[in-house]
């Protein structure tokens, strides 16, 4: 093997494996995407649950949701539930998101109601889009790492 076939034969093979990044970051961002947008047939408004962090004793969540609507807006309600010092953390927030027909991403921070706060560990995410005329919810138990 010359010394140039053997330079041709690693550029391509790291040509490759840069190209493998984008296209794993994609198939992850619709890993991730797929269970919250597959729950309804095609047409219906969906909304889920992908991450969960916790930082400074408040959650940070995120997830995906798809208005059937083009225009306009729609509330969005985010519930989360999991442990503190005294046992039980819980935090509701509701936001309104534009619609556009298109799947699209959304990040919450919430605070503990009652002085608690949330620590690293399993929590209860439910979130639950609302039109004029549809709606969606979803359940889910994610990790939440703490940073």
């Amino acid at each position: 093997m010359s010394l140039s076939t053997f330079f041709t034969k690693a550029a391509a093979t790291k040509t490759v494996r840069l190209a493998t990044v984008p296209a794993l970051a994609v198939a992850g961002v619709a890993l991730a995407a797929g269970p919250a947008l597959a729950d309804s047939g095609p047409g219906a408004q969906r909304v889920g649950t992908a991450h969960a962090v916790v930082a400074h004793g408040e959650v940070s969540v995120s997830g995906y949701y798809l208005c059937t609507r083009r225009a306009g807006a729609e509330e969005l309600r985010v519930t989360v539930a999991g442990a503190d010092h005294r046992g039980r953390a819980e935090a509701t927030r509701e936001v309104w998101v534009a619609c556009t027909g298109q799947a699209r991403s959304w990040e919450l921070t919430l605070v503990p109601s009652r002085g608690g706060y949330f620590t690293p560990g399993v929590v209860r995410v439910d979130a639950a889009l609302s039109g004029p005329r549809e709606h969606a919810y979803s359940s889910t138990t994610l990790f939440a790492r703490g940073i």
